[in-house]
């Protein structure tokens, strides 16, 4: 199984430092040197999480040449406690029947999805899962909060997985997760604010990141230098190239959207992987691997093999 369509949505038109700067006190040089960051996305009031959603969903649908049969959703923003929001995505797209579900493991959210779906196959339940990262994750932040709001932004991106040959798509996956580490980085009662300890989380990319990424590049067989793109969840600018020096990748193999999308959560490792295919299109047999740490604190890695049927 492997990736058959991608899809991305940005709400809205991008929102500058400038303006961040004007709702928090911050200082936009410290903004653009410090983080990286020069535009995001903002949804408008009026939006949900199924509304972007269902945009990249839709997007990713109708590039693929399969038809969705199960809906995974990571999200760390959901409509409603109660249905998941992958099930208004489902209606919206037309696949009544088809099972579908939520995931949130915050910023690795997608890593987590795509095992799930892949879990799905391999039990019986489908044979083209939909799996898709959104989150409106700015409702989250306290919009005057200088040290949080002018990281994130909002926005959704989307997969669909569908049959490929032997020897393509998914290869290998790496999850981790540690419980005690949730405080690094929490919105720590309902209807609250979200708080992380930017050094604590630092650490942690670093720490697991890599070690995430090198336990499923061996379960791939596959060594770091034979990866072509390197898709890491885009906390900010200088995080993902500080792990991209760390792991000893050059700036070609590891791409930044973070600074234009800023960090939209469950939503940042599709929307990246999506960017990168339309800038420099994948190749048949392409290596791809998909990091990502997020709150829980949590981690995941993926290698996959891509399928190009036009070659």
């Amino acid at each position: 199984m492997g990736i058959v369509g991608l899809g991305a949505y940005l709400p809205g038109d991008p929102v500058s430092n400038e303006s961040v700067a004007q709702s928090t006190g911050a200082d936009v040089e410290w903004i653009r040197d410090r983080i990286g960051i020069v535009a995001r996305h903002h949804a408008a009031p009026d939006e949900t999480t199924t509304d972007l959603a269902t945009r990249a969903g839709r997007a990713a649908v109708e590039s693929a040449p399969v038809d969705p049969d199960l809906v995974v959703l990571a999200t760390v923003t959901a409509d409603r406690t109660v249905p998941a929001t992958a099930c208004f995505v489902q209606d919206r797209l037309g696949v009544s029947g088809a099972p579908a579900l939520d995931v949130n493991a915050a910023c690795s959210g997608f890593v987590y999805a795509m095992a799930t779906a892949a879990g799905m196959v391999h039990a019986g339940v489908a044979r083209a899962p939909l799996v898709v990262g959104a989150d409106v994750f700015t409702r989250c932040v306290d919009p005057s909060d200088r040290r949080t709001a002018p990281l994130f932004g909002d926005g959704a991106g989307a997969v669909q997985l569908g049959p490929v040959p032997e020897g393509y798509g998914i290869l290998a996956t790496e999850l981790w997760a540690d419980g005690s580490r949730a405080e690094v980085a929490t919105i720590p009662e309902a209807g609250g604010h979200f708080r992380m300890d930017g050094r604590g989380v630092t650490a942690v990319v670093l720490e697991m990141g890599p070690k995430v990424l090198n336990s499923a590049l061996a379960k791939a067989g596959v060594r770091l230098d034979q990866i072509n793109r390197l898709i890491v969840h885009q906390a900010n600018p200088r995080l993902v190239r500080k792990l991209g020096d760390f792991v000893g990748l050059e700036k070609d193999v590891v791409p930044d959207y973070g600074r234009l999308t800023g960090n939209i959560a469950s939503a940042s490792v599709p929307v990246t992987l999506s960017f990168a295919h339309r800038e420099r299109p994948f190749r048949d047999g392409d290596l791809l691997a998909l990091v990502a740490v997020g709150a829980g604190m949590t981690a995941g890695a993926m290698v996959l093999r891509w399928y190009d049927p036009a070659n």
